[in-house]
C-alpha cells in the first residue's frame, strides 16, 4: 500500500463499450472509496473524451492488436508494440505507483496486466463475456483473480475466478414504468412495441433488415410502434429507407441516430431487437424484457453467439442468425409476436430461470476484490 490515505489503481480498458464501461463505472465507484484513478487507453480511444470530461487522468498506449492471420510482418509490428507498451507502462508504473493493475479486455489489458506481474503488483482482470476474449484470456495466467461478468462454461482460471456481474448504467435502479415511458415518448399506451438497436458500434444490416420489415409490416397493416436507434454512420441512410414509404413523420416510428433516455426506450418496449454484446445481456436481464437477439458474425471467439446462449437456452430470447435468409427471418419472427402477444409472458416470466449478481452492485462487487488484494 502506498499510502493509509489513498490508494491508486491503473486502468486499462477502451475500445468498445463493452470493455469501456465496466472499467468506468469501476473508476466511479474507486473514486468514491477515495483512490486515486489513472486510465490506460489506446491511441484515438473514443473514451477519451468520456474520461476527461469527468476528471480522470489517462495515458495513451502504443499497444498493438493481436494479429488473427498468419502473417510474419503483423507478428512483428505486434510484438514490437508490445514491448513497448510493456516499458511505457514500467514508466507509468514506476511514476503513479499503483496498488493495483485492473484490465477489462481489449488489446491495452494484456501488456498492462504482464507488466504488473513483472514488477510484482496485483492484478484484476474483468471478462465481461460468456467466452474469454484473446487479451482476457493470455492476461489470465499473469493475474491474481479473475472477476466474470457472465458465467463462462470453458475457464481454465476458474479457481481464482469470481462471478461479480457486469456494471450498467445507473439509471437501471429507477427505470420508469412502461405507461409513463410510452407518455414521455409520446406512443400510444396499449399498443406493441418494439425497440431496435445494434450496439455500441451500430449495425448496418440489422438496421436494414429492422427498417424493411416494419415497412413490410405496415403495408400488412400490422398494428405496432417502434423505437429505431440507427447509430450517426447509417442515420441518413435508414432515413431514406422510411421516406420512401408511407411512413415519413408516422409518430409511431421513432428514428433516433442516438438515445439519450434508453431507460424510457427499454421500459416502453414490448420486444428488443438486438446484437448479443455482453453489455446488452446484462441489460436484459435487469430490464427482463424478451428478444430477438443477432450474434455479430465473426466477433472474436464468437463470443457474441456465446452470450446469447445465456437468454436463449433459458427461454427469454429467440436467436436470429445473421446468414442466408436474415431478412426474411427476422420479418417472420416479429411478425410472430405481433400476431401472438401472449409469447411475450411467457418469455418474460422466464427470466426466474436466470440467477446473476445484481449488475446494480457490479462495480461495488470489483471494488471490493481491488481492496482485498490491494
Amino acid at each position: 500500500m502506498n499510502s493509509k490515505i489513498s490508494k491508486r489503481a491503473l486502468i486499462a480498458g477502451g475500445g468498445t463499450g463493452g470493455h469501456f464501461y465496466p472499467a468506468f463505472a469501476l473508476a466511479l465507484e474507486l473514486r468514491k472509496r477515495g483512490w486515486q484513478i489513472v486510465f490506460l487507453i489506446r491511441k484515438n480511444d473514443m473514451a477519451a473524451g468520456t474520461i476527461e470530461d469527468n476528471g480522470f487522468a489517462s495515458v495513451e498506449t502504443g499497444a498493438k492488436p493481436f494479429p488473427r492471420t498468419f502473417n510474419p510482418l503483423s507478428y512483428l509490428n505486434f510484438a514490437a508494440g508490445f514491448l513497448s507498451s510493456c516499458l511505457q507502462i514500467s514508466v507509468i508504473i514506476r511514476d503513479f505507483r499503483p496498488d493495483i493493475v485492473i484490465g477489462t479486455g481489449a488489446y491495452v489489458s494484456f501488456p498492462a496486466v504482464f507488466t504488473a506481474k513483472l514488477h510484482g503488483i496485483p492484478s484484476i482482470i474483468h471478462e465481461s463475456n460468456a467466452r474469454f476474449g484473446l487479451a482476457n484470456y493470455l492476461s489470465g495466467f499473469f493475474t491474481d483473480r479473475t472477476a466474470l461478468g457472465l458465467p463462462v462454461k470453458k475457464n481454465p482460471f476458474r479457481e481464482k475466478s469470481e462471478l461479480t456481474g457486469t456494471p450498467v448504467r445507473e439509471f437501471f435502479a429507477r427505470l420508469p414504468g412502461q405507461a409513463e415511458a410510452r407518455k414521455e415518448l409520446g406512443f400510444n399506451q396499449d399498443i406493441f412495441t418494439i425497440l431496435v438497436f445494434g450496439g455500441s458500434q451500430g449495425s448496418k444490416k440489422i438496421n436494414l433488415a429492422a427498417s424493411r420489415a416494419i415497412k413490410k409490416l405496415k403495408a400488412m397493416n400490422r398494428v405496432f410502434q417502434a423505437i429505431h436507434i440507427t447509430g450517426k454512420r447509417d442515420f441518413e441512410e435508414i432515413k431514406r429507407e422510411y421516406d420512401t414509404s408511407d411512413l415519413a413523420g408516422d409518430p409511431g416510428i421513432k428514428l433516433l441516430d442516438y438515445c439519450a433516455d434508453m431507460d424510457k426506450a427499454y421500459s416502453a418496449s414490448d420486444l428488443i431487437i438486438s446484437r448479443s454484446g455482453s453489455g446488452t445481456i446484462t441489460e436484459l436481464t435487469c430490464v427482463k424484457k424478451p428478444s430477438l437477439l443477432i450474434p455479430l458474425p465473426g466477433s472474436a471467439g464468437g463470443h457474441q453467439a456465446e452470450n446469447a446462449k445465456l437468454l436463449v437456452e433459458n427461454g427469454c430470447a429467440v436467436l436470429v442468425e445473421e446468414n442466408t435468409g436474415f431478412e426474411e427471418k427476422l420479418l417472420s419472427n416479429i411478425a410472430g409476436f405481433i400476431e401472438n402477444p401472449h409469447i411475450i409472458n411467457k418469455l418474460k416470466d422466464s427470466f426466474i430461470n436466470i440467477s446473476l449478481p445484481d449488475p446494480l452492485k457490479a462495480a461495488k462487487n470489483l471494488s471490493d476484490i481491488a481492496e482485498k488484494l490491494s
